[in-house]
């Protein structure tokens, strides 16, 4: 056919609509057959953080060597190479990982490494889909900045894809805070000391809010080994950067601290946490209609005029034919 679009025929570009939709389609059906076991992962890291707490309380001066894995040393050698990491971003991006879920000590060198491959994967296949002449690269300017935008993109890519990771975690968390706490309650009023409510807590939510149950078991870990409770409790604070989260650990440090009934701040928070997602509830109700208004104006309202109007043409036009 004779129509392009960034230098690819119109029936190729009909053929990548259709294998997109297809993908819309089947990703998602093949996401919820695939879909890991939630619970043995949560088990996993908690296994995981307690060995690496007790190898350093036993032996504070030597350190566990992780199995070398071919493509991990290859990734962290072309990072350490290129000098990718520098000593003033690590801590910065190291939290920014925690906080989406990404604990492994390789996890900073892989967003490292795909920083630096992304922009060039996506600058690559931007310039074969745009199909730029170069020696006339300014002919069509939009391909130009086509090609712009997307090795923008492939720069800010990495960065997106773990903020987006660590604000749906953050949201899944705050989803279960209320009936978190609630359990809570209930373990320190039957005589639970802090940390074996955590862990109880944490196997109670493990099926319904898995991240909220990766956490207290997380520091249900940390208050067992660490000889300071109050550091346990700030490095759940450091893992969740939430307000709820630093409202819960103050409460908590404030209870450990002067000795005063925990049961009772907890029944508080616990009402304040609920009556805060009802709000936020009805503030989404309350932006709705907002929302649905340009939806509205492209989509229902031209329908509606021609339904009503499309008659009326109809008949207009068989009257003025004859």
């Amino acid at each position: 056919m004779s129509s392009f679009f960034l230098g690819l025929p119109a029936d190729d570009i009909y053929f990548l609509l259709v294998m997109l939709l297809a993908a819309a389609v089947i990703l998602p059906m093949a996401k919820g057959f695939l879909r890991q076991d939630q619970f043995a992962q949560r088990v996993k890291v908690l296994h995981e953080r307690r060995a690496q707490l007790k190898a350093e309380l036993v032996a504070p001066r030597k350190r566990q060597k992780s199995p070398t894995i071919i493509h991990m040393s290859l990734i962290r050698s072309i990072v350490n190479k290129m000098n990718l990491l520098q000593k003033s971003q690590i801590g910065k991006m190291n939290k920014m990982l925690v906080n989406a879920g990404y604990r492994s000590k390789d996890a900073i060198f892989v967003f490292a490494f795909f920083q630096l491959v992304s922009p060039i994967g996506i600058l690559a296949i931007a310039l074969f889909s745009a199909d730029i002449n170069f020696s006339d690269p300014f002919a069509n300017i939009w391909k130009l900045a086509f090609v712009l935008g997307a090795a923008y993109l492939g720069v800010k890519l990495p960065s997106i894809l773990v903020i987006n990771k660590r604000n749906k975690r953050y949201y899944a968390i705050q989803k279960g805070l209320s009936d978190t706490l609630d359990l809570l309650m209930i373990c320190a009023e039957s005589g639970l000391s802090l940390a074996s409510g955590l862990d109880r807590v944490s196997r109670e939510l493990g099926g319904a809010y898995p991240e909220m149950a990766e956490e207290l078991g997380l520091t249900s870990v940390e208050l067992g080994f660490l000889p300071d409770r109050k550091r346990a409790l700030m490095n759940l604070v450091e893992r969740v950067d939430i307000p709820e989260i630093r409202g819960i650990v103050s409460v908590l440090i404030q209870t450990e601290k002067y000795g005063t009934p925990i049961a009772q701040a907890l029944r508080t928070l616990a009402a304040e946490f609920r009556e805060q997602r009802m709000l936020r509830a009805e503030q989404k109700a309350a932006r709705l209609p907002a929302i649905m208004t340009v939806p509205m104006i492209l989509f229902i309202l031209p329908t509606l005029f021609i339904i009503i109007m499309a008659p009326a043409l109809i008949k207009l036009m068989h009257e003025l034919a004859h």
